[in-house]
C-alpha cells in the first residue's frame, strides 16, 4: 500500500518499460510527488515489481536519459494552480534536440499521469504546529498551499527547496523546529509525522507528469510540428502552456 495515495488518472504504461530491469528516473530525493506518481502509476499498470525507480534532480535525470544511463524519466510539467512547472522548458528542449537529427530512436513523450495533490504538513516527531519556526517546500508547493498557509500559519518564514524529498531531508536533519510540504510518502520515508493532511486537495490542484523514453512513438501524433509530444500535446485544462 502506498502511503497517502491520492486520486489519479493514468495513460497506458508502455510495454517497452514493463521489464523489471528498466530504470526510470524521477524527481528526487525519495519522497517527492514524482516518486509517488511513479509508484501509483506502476500500481495502476499492475507492475510487480516493475522498473527500478531512481530519484534524482531534474537536470541529472534528463542528462542521464540523453546519455542512455536510464531508460525513462518522469517529471511534472504542469499544474492547474500554477501552470507550467520549471521542468517543462528543459523537457521540451531535450525532446526537440533529440529529434533534430531524425534519429529512429529519438525521445518521445510516451505516457502521462495526473494526480489530485493533497499536501501534508510534516515535522519531526514531537514538534507541534505552534512551535514551528519555518516551513520548507518546493516553490510550486508553496504557491499551491499559499491560501492554507496564510490562514493557519500567517507570517511563518518559508524556505524554498529543490523538491519535496529535499525538504523532508532538511526537516529531518535540522535542529530547528521546521515543517515541510509534500506527500505523506515523504513522512514515511524520512521519519517525520504528519501535522495536517489534505491541504489544498481536489481537482483544482491537479498536477500532470510526462514519461519520456525512446520507446516507439504513439500511432497517432496530435501535433505534426512537435511529433515528440505524441498524443499528449501541450493543451491543459488551465490553458495552453508555452
Amino acid at each position: 500500500m502506498i502511503p497517502g495515495a491520492v486520486p489519479g488518472s493514468y495513460s497506458h504504461w508502455p510495454d517497452a518499460l514493463r521489464d523489471p530491469g528498466q530504470r526510470v528516473a524521477c524527481l528526487g530525493p525519495a519522497g517527492t510527488w514524482s516518486h509517488q506518481a511513479c509508484l501509483q502509476w506502476g500500481a495502476d499498470a499492475g507492475l510487480r515489481p516493475g522498473p527500478e525507480l531512481l530519484p534524482m534532480d531534474a537536470d541529472t535525470a534528463l542528462q542521464a536519459l540523453a546519455q542512455r544511463c536510464v531508460d525513462a524519466v518522469c517529471l511534472p510539467v504542469s499544474t492547474r494552480v500554477v501552470g507550467a512547472t520549471p521542468y517543462l522548458s528543459p523537457v521540451l528542449a531535450l525532446l526537440q534536440q533529440s529529434h533534430a537529427n531524425d534519429a529512429p530512436d529519438a525521445l518521445q513523450v510516451v505516457g502521462e499521469c495526473r494526480l489530485q495533490l493533497g499536501y501534508s504538513l510534516m515535522a519531526r516527531p514531537g514538534v507541534a504546529l505552534a512551535q514551528l519556526q519555518a516551513v520548507c517546500a518546493h516553490p510550486v508547493a508553496l504557491q499551491e498551499a499559499a491560501p492554507w498557509l496564510r490562514q493557519h500559519l500567517p507570517g511563518l518564514p518559508q524556505r524554498r527547496c529543490a523538491s519535496a524529498g529535499a525538504a523532508a531531508q532538511a526537516v529531518a536533519a535540522a535542529r530547528e523546529r521546521l515543517a515541510c510540504l509534500g506527500p505523506a510518502l515523504a513522512a514515511a520515508l524520512h521519519g517525520l509525522h504528519v501535522l495536517q493532511s489534505g491541504i489544498e486537495q481536489g481537482p483544482h490542484n491537479e498536477t500532470r507528469w510526462w514519461l519520456l523514453a525512446r520507446a516507439a512513438p504513439p500511432a497517432q501524433v496530435a501535433d505534426a510540428a512537435r511529433p515528440w509530444l505524441g498524443r499528449f500535446g501541450l493543451a491543459h485544462s488551465a490553458g495552453n502552456l508555452p
